[in-house]
């Protein structure tokens, strides 16, 4: 069985990297190295840390780094792993216990693919499972990169990724302008090299928290404006052959932050973002069906209507 490096970058999270760090060491397989890269914490991590590397001295390695972000801390990790594969978890997000086993498996069968992920549960903050995440989504398999430039599919604590594609690509974007979405701009690099493939079973829970960056509405989707120009500058070919695929992906993205700023009742910066979006996409159905009823229908009937409706519209997290 190849030996698999797991990468768990922690920043302040010793209440949940215990059932972490247990989820991991406690897989079917038993090749698998740990590295935890602490990125700077103030909490108890370092206690927390210094029951596993004596009850795991040869399996877990415990690297400080000054908090420098969770790209530098999954670079590090990169540097230092030794195994055949590398999988990523968070240090509050869990793995079912058969994960890694499955994966390897699934490559094992399909020998073109150099990364694969999986579905993924929605999960809260205090661990209470909801829907699974990929529902939402159109996750596939193969050449995924124009899929994946229009959605992120690709889950950190689902992914596991052959050693030798960190050769080619030059592990995680360390630029500040870009945080919490430095995993979609690998994932794209990723899938302009090499194929990837999709389980479609629940292999994580992820967890939702409402202060983590992935909660960050508007925002969030700027820094996924940016991931599209930085791929499109790096990768002038992709560019070039599809650009439909990149019109296409900040349409969604200027739409989403229409629809953020809808239900917020901000009616004059939903006109703009929908307008954005139809600039780059002037096909974009969505859009113009909100601009007519921005337009329309009085501001105090909007508002009433909002009123009605949950904060969390996916519902990921009901059971």
């Amino acid at each position: 069985m190849p030996k698999v490096s797991v990468i768990i970058p922690t920043y302040n999270n010793a209440q949940f990297l215990p059932e972490t760090l247990d989820c991991v060491l406690n897989q079917t397989i038993k090749e698998v190295e740990v590295l935890v890269i602490d990125d700077g914490s103030t909490d108890d991590t370092k206690d927390v840390m210094a029951q596993y590397t004596e009850q795991y001295p040869d399996q877990v390695k415990y690297i400080v780094q000054k908090n420098q972000g969770p790209a530098a801390a999954r670079n590090n990790g990169i540097k230092r792993a030794t195994g055949d594969y590398v999988a990523f978890v968070d240090s509050d997000d869990l793995w079912e216990k058969d994960k890694l086993e499955v994966q390897l498996a699934f490559l094992e069968k399909n020998p073109d693919y150099s990364f694969a992920y999986s579905d993924v549960y929605a999960m809260d903050e205090e661990g209470r499972i909801g829907k699974n995440m990929m529902s939402l989504k159109h996750p596939v398999s193969g050449d995924i990169f124009y899929p994946l430039l229009k959605e992120n599919f690709v889950s950190i604590p689902t992914s596991i990724v052959s050693k030798k594609c960190f050769k080619k690509v030059d592990g995680f974007c360390e630029d500040p302008q870009i945080i919490s979405t430095e995993d979609h701009h690998f994932w794209l690099k990723l899938a302009h090299y090499f194929k990837g493939g999709f389980i479609d079973k629940p292999l994580a829970k992820y967890r939702i928290r409402s202060g983590s960056l992935s909660s960050q509405g508007i925002r969030q989707r700027e820094r996924e404006l940016l991931v599209i120009d930085k791929i499109a500058q790096e990768f002038p070919e992709r560019y070039s052959g599809g650009k439909k695929y990149f019109h296409d992906a900040k349409a969604n993205l200027y739409f989403e932050m229409g629809f953020i700023s809808y239900r917020n009742n901000e009616f004059a910066l939903a006109r703009t973002y929908f307008k954005k979006s139809l600039n780059e996409n002037i096909f974009f159905f969505r859009s113009w069906k909100l601009l007519l009823v921005l337009t329309f229908f009085p501001a105090s009937y909007i508002k009433r209507r909002n009123e009605g409706v949950l904060k969390d519209e996916t519902g990921l997290l009901e059971t």
